[in-house]
């Protein structure tokens, strides 16, 4: 059980590392091309050296930024009777509300949640401000 837990972080990682490749491979042939351009100048070795300093600075702001980016999170469609300090409840757990649609039989919550918010955790915090969940909360995305 513990391997799928790890997958979907896992192929995020792979497809990040990827894309990071790609970028790479992309910036070397842009610099090759440049290069080749302005080979007959005495340009070719600048533009390199400047492709390479600006291939190092993005991979130095990539670096500084990961750990500033803001964590995954989840989105949630819940059905339940709403009340009104349903916002500061919300608050307090990192929980942003999207949405909200009236129906005559239940009212429907559109959630943005940290990821390691799990549907029985949102369902307790949930019942335990004073809503009256229709069925259990859905994982959108």
């Amino acid at each position: 059980m513990e391997h799928s837990k790890s997958s979907p972080h896992r192929a995020r990682r792979w497809r990040r590392d990827t894309v990071e490749l790609a970028a790479a491979f992309l910036s070397v042939t842009a610099a090759d091309l440049i290069a080749k351009v302005v080979l007959h100048g005495s340009d070719g070795p600048v533009v390199l050296a400047g492709s390479a300093v600006a291939l190092l600075t993005t991979a130095l702001l990539h670096a500084w930024w990961s750990p500033h980016a803001p964590p995954p999170t989840v989105l949630w469609r819940v059905r339940t009777t709403a009340l009104a300090h349903t916002g500061a409840t919300l608050a307090e757990h990192r929980i942003t509300l999207l949405s909200f649609h009236p129906h005559p039989a239940a009212d429907e919550l559109f959630l943005r949640t940290p990821h390691t918010l799990t549907p029985a955790a949102l369902s307790a915090l949930l019942t335990a401000s004073g809503h009256s969940l229709q069925d259990a909360p859905t994982r959108i995305a």
